[in-house]
């Protein structure tokens, strides 16, 4: 089997802390071009959040999201049902669903997106 065609050469390694300066996103579209961390098939995000922190309500048309509570815990309300998480749980959000969260402690997340679509936030 020739391999050779699938050594694009494009991958790259970190600290997921270290992209504060990026809000803690580490991996999407709004990457330069030649920047090793730019996809348009995923944005992958690292949070730390205090408590009583809140996140808008919020929609997204074209792009799923997926939580993973490192540390922590937070109250996210899906279409006005709650669900509290704590480390080690995750929850999956649709596209059309409303999500907004609020953290009940200093909480530690992995945000990941799909596909990387900036502008596919709606704020309600």
């Amino acid at each position: 089997m020739d391999t050779s065609k699938l050594k694009n050469g494009k991958f790259f390694y970190g600290q997921y802390a270290n992209f504060s300066q990026n809000r803690g996103w580490f991996v999407g579209s709004f990457f330069e071009e030649n920047n090793p961390c730019k996809t348009d098939n995923v944005e992958v995000c690292y949070y730390e959040h205090t408590k009583e922190d809140v996140v808008a309500p919020h929609y997204h048309k074209l792009k799923v999201e997926l939580f993973i509570i490192l540390e922590g815990k937070a109250k996210y309300t899906v279409n006005d049902k709650e669900v509290i998480l704590n480390k080690g749980d995750f929850i999956f959000v649709d596209v059309n669903n409303i999500v907004s969260i609020k953290f009940l402690e200093l909480t530690k997340v992995f945000a990941i997106h799909s596909p990387s679509i900036p502008g596919d936030k709606i704020v309600v």
